[in-house]
């Protein structure tokens, strides 16, 4: 779909730190994130750490639009609230220009929320007792928990709605906020998303006594012998808003969405066929040819499939000579939280015109055509417009376009 969305408002917190500064800087530096993480206490007795890139810090100097009974909160719905403040400072809609409450919508997309707490309150209700378990667990166990306590702390009386698709989850969160605006329904909205490292991600990869059950190495993109991502977790909260409004309150707009597209593939599909159909139709919405596109974020992580299809895809789509830069080895495999990580960190690339490292890159698997990733920063040319692709190995594919504020 096309729409005339802005973003204008950016709250985020990462394995690398807490706000887009300093994932930023982390990136530019070369770090990575990834540490020994431990599985939930009492969920998986006896089961070692595992290499993860885990949150560095939940934010917990931030408000959380000043709630009160946050303990009651999940720790998803802790994020995502005070990320969605930090968004919505950045905005500067504390310092006017706010809408009605009516008129504020909130779209979340996840993976995994709520997973964790939902385990737990089986867990408790087992061992201790369901007299023991605490009648605030329960809601906080559910995929809809963050996005009820974001709109509750926002003051959101607009159209609330949580969306889950993998990695692709931020892509249609986006998707349903930008038609929100487009249509009316919302003058400005919350576009979150959350995935932390859940008791199952970490007992797969962890294994009796100590780490190993995955190989410590870190993600290596696009290379001959790439072991597989490592898990990651990550908080992002977008504030999206027409165009015309934004501009006509003087807001500063980070990047505006020309456009948004997601294609569903089919097993076996490691030759890039969703990917491309979505960066095809992207830019056709978007009314923009292949060559008007300065740069491209993709979601290559060190998986086999993922790769393999948005290398092939984006060298169909667009050829050899688009600089690439992809985050995922620094920041693990983010799970719903990708996207929303890609749009945000390729607004930065648009404003600065400074282009981060690919960490992990090394030798270039010959089985996939060459594009232009480089293992150093690197300025570019002014870009006015630019291409997030993420890729899901369930398999699926969504690619967002952003344009420089006109």
């Amino acid at each position: 779909m096309s729409t005339s969305a802005a973003i204008t408002g950016v709250g985020l917190a990462t394995a690398l730190g807490a706000g887009l500064d300093a994932t930023w800087e982390g990136l530019l530096t070369g770090r990575t994130a990834v540490t020994d993480v431990a599985p939930p206490e009492g969920l998986y007795p006896g089961r070692g750490p595992a290499p993860a890139a885990a949150l560095c810090d939940d934010l917990s100097d931030v408000s959380a639009f000043g709630r009160r009974r946050l303990r009651a909160l999940s720790r998803e719905s802790l994020l995502v609230s005070r990320a969605g403040l930090l968004a919505w400072q950045d905005a500067g809609l504390d310092a006017g220009g706010a809408p009605a409450p009516e008129d504020l919508g909130v779209v979340l997309g996840t993976s995994g929320a709520g997973l964790t707490g939902y385990l737990q309150v089986l867990c408790d209700g087992l061992t201790l007792g369901v007299d023991l378990v605490s009648p605030y667990a329960g809601p906080q166990g559910s995929l809809n928990a963050a996005v009820s306590d974001l709109a509750i702390a926002a003051d959101a009386e607009g159209p609330v709605a949580t969306v889950t698709a993998g990695r692709c989850s931020g892509a249609e969160a986006l998707t349903v906020a930008a038609d929100f605006v487009r249509t009316g329904q919302a003058e400005v909205v919350l576009v979150a998303a959350v995935d932390v490292l859940d008791p199952l991600t970490l007992g797969a990869g962890a294994v009796d006594g100590g780490a190993g059950g995955r190989s410590a190495r870190l993600p290596r993109p696009f290379a001959p012998d790439r072991t597989g991502p490592l898990p990651g977790e990550a908080v992002v909260v977008l504030v999206v808003e027409d165009a015309r409004r934004a501009r006509e309150r003087g807001a500063r707009i980070h990047a505006e969405v020309a456009a948004v597209s997601t294609a569903l593939g089919v097993t076996g599909d490691t030759d890039g066929e969703a990917a491309a159909r979505a960066v095809d139709t992207a830019l056709a919405a978007a009314g923009l040819a292949p060559g008007a596109v300065g740069l491209v974020c993709s979601s290559a992580d060190g998986s086999g499939p993922v790769d393999r299809a948005e290398a092939h895809a984006l060298y169909k789509t667009l050829g050899a000579d688009t600089p690439v830069f992809t985050a995922f080895a620094a920041l693990g495999d983010c799970a719903g939280t990708t996207t929303l990580l890609q749009v945000a960190l390729t607004a930065k690339v648009l404003a600065d015109g400074e282009m981060p490292a690919t960490a992990g890159l090394a030798d270039w698997d010959p089985a996939l055509p060459q594009l232009a990733v480089s293992d150093a920063p690197q300025r570019l040319p002014a870009a006015t417009a630019a291409l997030v692709l993420t890729s899901d190995d369930r398999p699926g594919a969504s690619a967002v376009v952003l344009r420089v504020p006109r």
